[in-house]
């Protein structure tokens, strides 16, 4: 029993196909077998103003005829199969250029409203391949347009998104990064200041996203080489690093600080500035460490420089009062001194260049507030998001003791945002 063998009416349209012959253009052959052949006979003699409104059907008859003419013409398909091997070409020729995904998604509304113009007569689709987007992305691009809510910061609907942060959580973010404490700080370190002053509770990608909504852009970033092979260690006062950086005053006078370092903690045990690199500087800082946190074992790590690589520290370094051994980097180790020289570009970036330094004495000011903040205050990622003195003094590495909370707060904040769904969303 084939699927008409039950009494039905036919509908209008398969007979306006009949008449106008253009059954065999809209119907597969299978289709229109099961069609009687007395009806198609039937159909076919049928005057059309037997129906009202016949007019209709010359439309319907007109544009199924431009249609046939289009799809016919193999000029018109190479045209726009051209435009699209063209586009995809763009495509792969830009994707690896860093930043277009953002650039297309901060012109969403030129996006959206052109696909919108263009519709009918290129399916949304296709149109989406010119900008390289999905479907989905393409509806979330329209709702955050269309549907726009008081209850939100951004004015996305609640409803459709409600993981989105709540504006008073957005709001703290804003103002932790215009904070003059924090302003010059590295994004993840505001981000775990926010967090351990319980002022804000939300994962680091969610912050970073944020960030970006709100104007604060990211850093560059240089890519590790695939030959970095980076020390390792996994407790304090196992290896101390010492390097000196250069820093110019206002005045044009060059300063020479000369740092000390517990490479596991990351916590600067001492500093000394000087007119020049200094041997004695560098033994004062490891002999004064030694007094004050008494390694048991240690091991030295320095580049090859001749502030380091001298009489005056290996005299300090072969006494036998401490065990100390003095390794030279990508000497006697294949690894980089890299870990005090990130430390050196943090300390001049995030704490010195922005201020306006007049003079060495001013310099000295300004370098006791810095080590404090950096020691005490700065929390790390790299450190569990603990400050360089908590993990030297013991405190165990582990993000988890400030994110332990997170499922709950995002139910409230699920609930919360259903609460507050706007007219619109409904």
């Amino acid at each position: 029993m084939n699927e008409f063998s039950c009494r039905k009416n036919w509908d209008t349209a398969i007979k306006h196909l009949v008449r106008n012959e253009l059954l065999n253009d809209i119907l597969t052959p299978e289709q229109i077998a099961l069609i009687p052949s007395s009806n198609i006979s039937r159909w076919k003699n049928e005057s059309d103003d037997k129906y009202h409104y016949c007019e209709i059907n010359q439309i319907v008859k007109e544009e199924i005829a431009f249609i046939k003419r289009f799809n016919s013409s193999s000029r018109i398909k190479k045209i726009n199969q051209s435009y699209f091997d063209l586009a995809d070409t763009f495509h792969e020729v830009i994707s690896k250029v860093k930043g277009v995904k953002s650039l297309i998604k901060q012109q969403k509304e030129i996006i959206v409203d052109t696909i919108e113009k263009v519709k009918d007569s290129i399916p949304i689709n296709k149109a989406l391949k010119v900008f390289n987007i999905s479907r989905s992305t393409f509806e979330n691009y329209k709702s955050i347009l269309i549907y726009k809510c008081e209850s939100s910061y951004f004015n996305w609907c609640t409803k459709r998104f409600p993981n989105q942060l709540l504006p008073k959580e957005v709001q703290t973010i804003k103002t932790y990064m215009q904070d003059q404490d924090y302003k010059f700080w590295s994004k993840s370190s505001v981000y775990l200041k926010a967090l351990r002053d319980k002022n804000l509770q939300c994962g680091i990608s969610t912050f970073y996203k944020y960030c970006r909504l709100l104007g604060f852009k990211n850093k560059p970033r240089r890519k590790k080489s695939d030959d970095y092979h980076p020390v390792r260690t996994s407790k304090p006062n196992e290896i101390w690093c010492a390097d000196v950086t250069i820093f110019k005053t206002v005045d044009n006078v060059k300063h020479y600080i000369h740092f000390l370092i517990d490479h596991y903690s990351k916590m600067i045990l001492g500093y000394r500035i000087e007119k020049s690199a200094s041997a004695i500087a560098i033994k004062s800082l490891i002999q004064n460490a030694c007094i004050e946190h008494q390694p048991e074992k240690l091991q030295f790590l320095t580049d090859g420089g001749s502030e380091n690589v001298n009489a005056t520290v290996a005299n300090f370094i072969n006494s036998p009062d401490i065990p100390i051994k003095h390794i030279i980097a990508q000497n006697d180790v294949v690894f980089s001194n890299s870990m005090i020289e990130a430390i050196n570009k943090i300390i001049k970036h995030q704490f010195l260049h922005h201020k306006e330094i007049n003079n060495g004495n001013q310099l000295i000011r300004v370098m006791a507030d810095t080590i404090s903040i950096y020691n005490t205050i700065r929390p790390q990622m790299s450190l569990g998001g603990n400050t360089p003195e908590e993990t030297f003094s013991g405190l165990s590495i582990d993000i988890s003791k400030y994110t332990h909370n997170f499922k709950e707060l995002k139910q409230l904040r699920l609930t919360q945002n259903k609460k507050n769904a706007c007219k619109v969303c409904f």
